[in-house]
């Protein structure tokens, strides 16, 4: 019998374990555009988040080194939404980055107006 238990409680834990390191993060980004700042310094991430069939869609804007790495992971560190899947980057001049997103202010979690020595500016769009 107790060797019996020793195998149970062994193969229990073993199916444990791989269930546990089988479940990756079902979140992901898909980038919906990507632009270099003028001296070419940074790079803006403007993309999606997906978290799955519970949540909705965050469009979020993360403004990168050039070089640093963009990963699944990666949250917005200028600006997150929620409930949209819209999001728009543009450079209105040298200094000036313009973020278009279309959810409700109540579902602004993140609206970073600098970024070094990036402004932030933000426009608003109705969602037809």
């Amino acid at each position: 019998m107790t060797k019996y238990r020793i195998t149970i409680i062994t193969f229990l834990l073993i199916y444990i374990c791989f269930m546990l390191t089988s479940c990756g993060d079902i979140c992901g980004n898909k980038i919906v555009k990507t632009i270099n700042n003028y001296n070419n310094k940074y790079v803006v991430i403007g993309f999606i988040r997906d978290g799955g069939a519970t949540t909705a869609f965050s469009p979020q804007v993360s403004i990168l080194k050039k070089g640093e790495k963009f990963k699944d992971s990666t949250s917005g560190n200028v600006f997150i939404g929620n409930k949209s899947d819209y999001i728009d980057i543009e450079w209105k001049n040298e200094t000036t980055l313009l973020i278009k997103y279309k959810c409700s202010e109540e579902d602004v979690m993140k609206k970073e107006t600098k970024f070094k020595n990036i402004n932030i500016e933000y426009e608003k769009l109705q969602d037809y």
